[in-house]
């Protein structure tokens, strides 16, 4: 039963993120849409409001531990309630061989796509401790149980996002929160579809048993 309940949902603004909030604030939760994109999260969250569901914006790169910290204490003044679930979606990616790694890519993917599990975390188990209880859900990705070429960065933070995932359920299960991770496969986000080219996606959904 989501009635009532407050959810933070990562990468909002757009893609999986969005779905997931619009989703969620159907069901009737009460959603906190956060997003590095002040400019792409303003009218994501407006077209959601304009269908009378229960979406907030909060501008948080979530990568910046003390950035999170302050956005978990406001979704919890906005709402009146502390966090109950929190979604981990927001990812920072970019695809290319193994010469083309940099300190910048490395440094940019793990801030936003493993620490900032750990930041997250950190900030929103007080508030589910005090509520009782809360669920975590953290997206990974098929790249971590199958990797595809020119995906080394990518793949080693989300077989991250698992181990972390795995150590976090361990950990906060006493406190009667659950902690799990989704692991889907490629999605025709737009954000995807600008990663690769035409011939890629074409043979990438021919591979899919589903066709698409």
């Amino acid at each position: 039963d989501l009635q009532g309940a407050v959810y933070v949902v990562t990468g909002a603004a757009r893609g999986i993120g969005w779905a997931i909030a619009e989703r969620l604030a159907r069901e009737g939760g009460r959603v906190a849409a956060w997003d590095v994109s002040e400019r792409r999260l303003g009218p994501a969250v407006e077209q959601l409001r304009g269908q009378g569901l229960d979406v907030r914006a909060f501008v948080c790169d979530v990568g910046r531990r003390e950035a999170v910290a302050a956005a978990m204490d406001d979704v919890e003044k906005a709402f009146g309630a502390p966090v109950g679930v929190l979604v981990n979606n927001a990812v920072w990616a970019r695809f290319g061989p193994l010469e083309a790694i940099d300190e910048a890519l490395v440094e940019q993917t793990l801030a936003v796509g493993l620490k900032a599990l750990m930041w997250t975390l950190q900030a929103a188990v007080p508030q589910m401790r005090r509520r009782g209880g809360g669920s975590v859900i953290n997206l990974s990705s098929t790249s971590a149980l199958h990797p595809v070429s020119d995906a080394i960065v990518y793949a080693a933070m989300k077989s991250g996002v698992l181990g972390l995932t795995r150590a976090a359920a361990v950990e906060l299960a006493r406190d009667r929160i659950r902690v799990n991770s989704v692991i889907p496969g490629m999605v025709g986000t737009e954000a995807s579809k600008a990663q690769f080219d035409v011939p890629t996606l074409a043979a990438r959904e021919a591979a899919m048993p589903l066709g698409r």
